[in-house]
């Protein structure tokens, strides 16, 4: 059974859906619900409109025929049982992120790229889509978080198994993404050095320079010495 957000009622019920099963170990309380669904926007009557939303999210809920899939009420608010096997992209998502460094600490080069592959897939696919709120900037915020490790990871791994094009290709989405981290430049400069371009990597330089200069800062020691490393052919 796959659980998609279009199954559900409109923006809301998107919306009501998606921070229940986030926030579905612990019972979520009415006056929380009524923050997430509308923030400072309160429409007039919120506990009546609050109560038709769930009303239709239990009717979807039926409609899918699963037994163990229900939002009942609690002492303490609502609570979303979800089946045991259910699968939730974003937590996917947020585990492969913590397996790749373990796994590449393994010497599993090739597995750590694919757990960076499955992260970076999953939270391409963006959340809430056109909707604004401050849990769901939150949640765009970490979801971006995994997306850069991600990248780090995945053009790491390609350098690690000689695929300095591949490597170049994801450090440039990593700089077009997070222009001040470090981290992509440094690795676009050691993919240009592995493909036989290293002549290329002081200009790379050069635009790590300016973008870190548009806020006051200079290139890490780290950087520096990648760089110099690769001027001097000694890497």
């Amino acid at each position: 059974m796959t659980v998609d957000g279009d199954d559900f009622p409109g923006r809301l019920g998107r919306r009501l859906w998606a921070y229940a099963v986030l926030n579905r170990r612990r019972p979520i309380g009415r006056d929380e619900l009524i923050t997430a669904l509308w923030g400072d926007a309160e429409p007039e009557a919120v506990d009546a409109s609050l109560d038709a939303l769930l009303s239709r999210l239990r009717g979807t809920l039926a409609r899918l025929r699963e037994p163990t899939l229900e939002l009942r009420r609690s002492s303490g608010g609502y609570v979303l049982r979800l089946p045991a096997d259910t699968f939730v992209d974003r937590e996917r998502a947020w585990s492969a992120i913590h397996h790749v460094q373990a796994t590449r600490r393994q010497g599993d080069v090739a597995g750590a790229w694919a757990e960076a592959v499955i992260a970076r897939e999953i939270v391409a696919r963006g959340f809430l889509p056109g909707d604004t709120g401050e849990w769901i900037e939150a949640e765009r915020h970490l979801l971006r978080d995994i997306e850069v490790q991600a990248l780090e990871s995945i053009a790491d791994a390609e350098l690690a198994q000689s695929r300095p094009l591949e490597a170049e290709r994801v450090a440039r989405a990593l700089i077009a993404l997070e222009p001040l981290r470090e981290s992509g430049y440094q690795l676009l400069m050691n993919a240009l050095a592995a493909s036989g371009n290293a002549a290329q990597a002081a200009r790379v330089m050069d635009e790590c320079r300016a973008a870190l200069a548009s806020v006051a800062l200079t290139p890490s020691a780290e950087t520096r010495r990648v760089f110099d490393s690769i001027s001097s052919g000694s890497r």
